[in-house]
């Protein structure tokens, strides 16, 4: 563990820098004249691949078929207001239970951005974060991965299902099925939905199909790792919770995938490939995904932030409704207002991390995480100090500490983390 942590902080110190532009842009001065934006703005590739699967390292070979717009059947019983309930082909014959909803306001001249939302264990397809995002100006579509349904009082408050009417895949067991072949198996079912339904929300016409981003909960946030390697459209991920490299930590999912031998799902080769921007947000003690996991699977990316919340509430609707993803995706589809970012983490023994703040963003706050304890576990303590920021360098004292981070409040509340930092030992 230590020495696996101690090599990614060396990767997570240049990723920043890997994934961004290197030039500033010109914006107009308030005087008429032309100022210089410095400011790393992600580098994101126009040009992605459209008619199959990108990653092709691992296990699951996936049918190009799932990237053309599936046969769809309406489900009008379980439509909820302006959001529409359907049936998606999917792969090997089944159909995928989905809610789909597009803003008033978009068409064929007024194209918006998409977004898959995809839930974890003991969830389904949600309607009302269908409602969330469009409300915020995007499609979205949320299907099911495990070959359930929603009934009518389903919600994010209210987690029920039945069993799907439709020929369905396999559900979610914990890799048990990781003994049977790779396409018989739950993840490969469900990877395979969340790549039909990519497919079926670009169909809408009022869908601009170069602004398509995913973001999931839990074993949601795992199958998000995993899907944005396979589909190269995704524009931007933000997995909550879910990670890859979960045999690394010390998470519950570890050990299930450990105890059912299902490691080939657990490799970071989709991360390694994704060319999307990928926010990772987790808390500092959760049990089934541990922080350890998350940092590596960062590490792993050419792109990627870290959002880590102190204390943060493991569940669909606190999963679902985090102002700092809505920000993330703005800031690629929407030309939204960036996160602050971090840039340089050298110097963070010594107690200085550098952070890049966007133009009309303030940092209000600094604070310093640190633990004394020998690994990052959910009952890890983690103590709060303040720390202070001035001219993009967050300044703290370099305390006696196992591991420690920095997180940094913006003044529209929004937080961003560094890497979690190793101590170094002579």
């Amino acid at each position: 563990m230590r020495k696996a942590i101690s090599v990614l902080i060396c990767i997570i110190s240049l990723f920043c820098f890997l994934g961004c532009e290197s030039g500033g842009k010109q914006n107009s001065g308030e005087n008429g004249g032309d100022t210089v934006d410095n400011f790393p703005y992600w580098q994101l590739e126009s040009e992605r691949k459209t008619d199959g699967q990108y990653y092709k390292d691992g296990a699951a070979e996936f049918p190009s078929s799932l990237w053309e717009t599936p046969k769809a059947e309406r489900v009008p019983e379980l439509d909820k207001n302006d959001v529409k309930a359907y049936f998606i082909d999917s792969v090997q014959g089944t159909k995928v239970f989905c809610y789909a909803g597009v803003p008033k306001e978009a068409s064929a001249q007024n194209k918006v951005p998409a977004v898959v939302l995809v839930h974890g264990a003991t969830g389904t397809s949600f309607y009302d974060w269908v409602e969330m995002w469009v409300a915020r100006g995007y499609a979205a579509i949320a299907p099911d991965t495990e070959g359930r349904m929603p009934k009518s009082v389903t919600s994010l408050n209210n987690a029920i299902y039945e069993e799907s009417s439709a020929p369905h895949g396999p559900l979610n067991t914990a890799f048990n099925d990781a003994f049977k072949p790779v396409n018989e198996q739950w993840v490969y079912h469900a990877v395979g939905s969340i790549i039909a339904s990519a497919s079926f929300i670009s169909g809408f016409e009022g869908v601009d199909t170069a602004r398509l981003g995913i973001t999931g909960v839990s074993y949601g946030g795992f199958l998000t790792c995993l899907a944005a390697g396979y589909d190269d459209r995704f524009m931007f991920a933000a997995p909550v919770y879910g990670c890859l490299a979960n045999t690394e930590g010390t998470g519950e999912i570890g050990k299930y995938m450990e105890r059912a031998n299902a490691q080939m799902w657990d490799g970071t080769g989709p991360l390694e490939a994704t060319r999307a921007a990928v926010l990772f947000v987790n808390g500092n003690t959760d049990m089934h995904f541990s922080l350890a996991s998350t940092m590596l699977s960062a590490s792993a990316c050419e792109k990627s932030a870290l959002c880590i919340k102190n204390d943060f509430a493991h569940g669909h609707r606190e999963g679902a409704d985090v102002d700092e993803v809505f920000a993330f995706a703005d800031e690629i589809c929407l030309k939204g207002k960036p996160l602050v970012r971090v840039n340089e983490v050298e110097n963070a023994q010594n107690g200085e991390i550098g952070f890049a703040v966007p133009n009309g963003v303030s940092v209000r706050k600094a604070f310093q995480y640190y633990s004394v304890t020998g690994d990052m576990k959910h009952e890890t303590v983690w103590e709060k100090v303040d720390a202070e920021f001035d001219a993009g360098v967050a300044f703290f004292s370099p305390l006696n500490f196992e591991y420690q981070y920095v997180n940094v409040e913006d003044d529209r509340g929004l937080i961003v983390s560094s890497p979690v930092i190793e101590r170094k030992y002579d």
